[in-house]
């Protein structure tokens, strides 16, 4: 199960380690060793030193604990453990090998957590971190923050904070913790109102997603229109009007790899003709050179379509011969007067 903090309930979620980390800690995971790594003709132990507050994943060479049985806590699955601990970086802090080797393992330890125990393991984090008395958010020469009592309030004169067109004071953050992503705090902090409690804040930042557009997967005609070249305006040797033209050239690149064969790309051109020749004609008609031409689309036919061994369609068009007629400046008129 992987989490997802792109949600606030993720974010408890990745918190929960602190908990977890907590629990080790107080079952005798320090000082023991949690996995065997062979090493040639020995093995090397991974252990868990404590340094001041911080417990880090260690190696530890030598024989002297290979006897010692690997240590196990007794409240998580002891093959959940195992294939979590192997997978722990050494030099690396306790909590953040449990946030993303041993958490993602223990779905169901998550599902359970009741939403009161997501609350307070996550306002217990956030008050570590400096929550309270600190800007939250600043509007409109309004500032935004938790009191000592863990009310969101407004200082609004300004009093605590000075606010002088831009921000004078360093905003709450959560720095150097992966369990948490601030995207989704400022988005909840958005919702939270005056004389609300920083609990009642915290439910709200768990039911916070940050939107995520899903890629739409292309349709089958836009896959096979890769892209549709500018017009190419021709005449014929004696037509020496440049304010004419006799035929139009327009090249659609098509895909080369996703048909087994050349024979599969056609028989989907022709499935799609219609439309690709639509398609065509749309780019054609906001050309602005066949707009200063002043040919209306509809007098238009397409004289040759050509399916090219380079992946490519050419349309030709050519005017229809009863409207060159009705346009005059345009190429084969000139004959009819």
């Amino acid at each position: 199960m992987g989490i997802d903090k792109t949600t606030g309930r993720g974010c408890a979620w990745s918190i929960a380690s602190k908990t977890v980390t907590k629990q080790l800690i107080a079952e005798g995971i320090v000082g023991r060793a949690i996995f065997k790594k062979p090493s040639q003709n020995r093995y090397n132990l991974l252990c868990v030193v404590k340094y001041g507050e911080v417990a880090r994943v260690m190696l530890q060479r030598g024989d002297e604990m290979a006897e010692e049985p690997l240590w196990t806590p007794s409240f998580i699955d002891a093959e959940i453990w195992k294939q979590a601990v192997s997978k722990f970086h050494i030099y690396t802090e306790l909590d953040r090998n449990v946030e993303k080797h041993l958490l993602p393992e223990m779905g169901e330890y998550l599902q359970n957590i009741p939403d009161a125990d997501l609350v307070s393991m996550t306002r217990d984090f956030l008050i570590k971190r400096g929550v309270i008395n600190k800007p939250i958010s600043q509007r409109g020469g309004k500032t935004y923050y938790f009191s000592e009592n863990e009310v969101y309030s407004l200082d609004k004169e300004p009093r605590l904070f000075p606010y002088e067109g831009r921000t004078k004071f360093g905003r709450f953050e959560v720095m150097g913790e992966a369990c948490f992503n601030m995207n989704v705090w400022l988005k909840a902090v958005s919702q939270f109102k005056v004389g609300t409690t920083l609990t009642e804040c915290i439910k709200i930042f768990l039911k916070t997603e940050l939107v995520r557009r899903v890629p739409k997967e292309p349709s089958s005609i836009n896959r096979l229109v890769q892209h549709i070249s500018p017009p190419i305006y021709e005449r014929v040797p004696e037509n020496q009007d440049e304010r004419t033209f006799d035929y139009i050239r327009m090249t659609v690149g098509l895909p080369r790899y996703w048909f087994n064969s050349w024979e599969a790309l056609r028989d989907e051109v022709k499935k799609n003709q219609s439309e690709i020749c639509q398609r065509v004609l749309q780019r054609l008609e906001s050309d602005r050179q066949f707009e200063r031409y002043g040919v209306p689309i509809s007098f238009l036919k397409t004289s040759d379509i050509i399916l090219r061994r380079d992946y490519a369609i050419e349309f030709i068009f050519e005017l229809k011969k009863h409207e060159v007629n009705q346009l005059p400046g345009v190429a084969g008129s000139q004959e009819s007067q």
